[in-house]
């Protein structure tokens, strides 16, 4: 395990230094990551994707033709509260924590319509895509060990000691909380997708200005995500809307020294279907979208949120892409309907606010730390009854 954790951090890191960048005038490439916890306690990416286009085809004059390939691949950790024996989320009982080898990979077909009013970029693109992951979930590797959760230590059970402490036995729990660790805990899904996204938003790593929208659908019916013993039907729906104004930038020809920056995000997101597996529970976690809250918390069918920055950038740290940057943030969202994979209905108002403390990279990565106030009667289950929550971040969320 440890050449495999190993093999796969060494590639990740490669990945995290790609910037977008193009090859030549008809191939670009660009890169994501994400993180384990447990392992340098999330400072470093354990999973990245890399994504190259295509451009050489060019169906309509002035607008960009893109056909895109995506691969992923990574170790990472999922970890809920929701208890198997009832259906019901429990800020305070002992949760499940598992770790998950996964392998990812898309093709997109992308289109280009009329001409922005900001850079010399498409007003509107039109997306539709196929993306596919393979995925095994194993014991967490602090199994045995202790970790947080809400507010003190508790012990690390094996997937098998969490079930069978709840009680969750025979199709129980699998076919609908955790539809994708049924038997042997293997999944190989696919996903079909279509894209709008509007973007009139000129951005540059000191100033953003103008706005964009963007409409998305993902469609995983059954048929295509019962190959293994892990199974998947869902559908979803997500409407975003991203308004942003520099309010004063001092700037000399050769560099921009200071910034500060309003910007202001809605998203609205419905989320349902028979089997929603655990992967597709983070983003459509009412915790995931308001910033402070634990991933894959408060996972109902609909969530509405409003995200709002004021960002301060300074200069540049010697090295052309490299800023520091003070992000202070205020989240609230609403959240309804029935629970993931429950015909139990809910409903939540969560809100936070808070300082993200980051240098900026290339404006795709930003490391640093994130500190969070949150108000309400919504906690953050890994933290107990607290109301400040800090953890490190990779990226702003918008």
């Amino acid at each position: 395990m440890r050449k495999i954790i190993s093999v796969i951090l060494m590639s990740v890191l490669a990945l995290a230094g790609l910037a977008a960048f193009d090859i030549n005038d008809s191939w670009t490439i660009n890169g994501t990551i994400d993180q384990h916890p447990e392992i340098l306690i999330g400072f470093i990416p354990t999973y990245g994707e890399i994504t190259a286009g295509y451009t050489g085809l060019q169906l309509m004059e002035d607008n960009r033709t893109e056909i895109q390939l995506t691969v992923g691949s990574g170790y990472i950790e999922r970890r809920f509260w929701i208890d198997p024996s009832d259906g019901i989320e429990k800020r305070d009982m002992n949760p499940l924590s598992f770790d998950v080898i996964q392998t990812t990979w898309a093709l997109r077909f992308n289109q280009g319509f009329l001409d922005s009013p900001v850079g010399d970029k498409d007003l509107i693109t039109l997306s539709v895509g196929y993306e596919g992951r393979y995925e095994a979930a194993r014991d967490s590797m602090v199994a045995d060990s202790t970790k947080q959760a809400w507010g003190a230590e508790v012990g690390v059970e094996t997937i098998d000691e969490f079930f069978s402490a709840h009680n969750a036995s025979g199709d129980n729990f699998p076919s609908r909380l955790y539809p994708d660790l049924r038997g042997n805990r293997q999944y190989l899904g696919t996903n079909l997708n279509f894209n709008f996204f509007l973007d009139a938003m000129e951005d540059t790593l000191s100033t953003n200005d103008g706005f964009t929208v963007e409409f998305n659908i993902d469609w995983s019916p059954y048929a295509l995500n019962a190959a293994l013993d892990g199974k998947a039907d869902f559908y979803q729906f997500t409407l975003e809307g991203v308004g942003a104004k520099t309010l004063y930038q001092y700037a000399t020809e050769k560099m921009s020294w200071f910034s500060i920056v309003l910007i202001d995000r809605v998203r609205m997101n419905w989320l349902s279907g028979n089997l929603v597996p655990t992967y597709v529970q983070k983003l459509g976690s009412l915790g995931r979208q308001v910033r402070g809250y634990s991933n894959y918390t408060y996972g109902m069918e609909f969530y509405v949120v409003n995200n709002f920055d004021i960002r301060f950038t300074g200069p540049d740290m010697g090295v052309d892409g490299l800023a520091l940057r003070i992000n202070l943030f205020f989240d609230m969202g609403y959240g309804c309907g029935n629970y993931f994979n429950t015909t139990r209905p809910g409903s939540q108002f969560l809100a936070s606010t808070g300082a993200q403390f980051t240098v900026s990279i290339f404006d795709i990565i930003d490391l640093g730390y994130q500190a969070a106030y949150l108000i309400g009667d919504g906690r953050n289950f890994a933290k107990g009854d607290t109301r400040y929550s800090g953890s490190f971040t990779f990226f702003l969320d918008f």
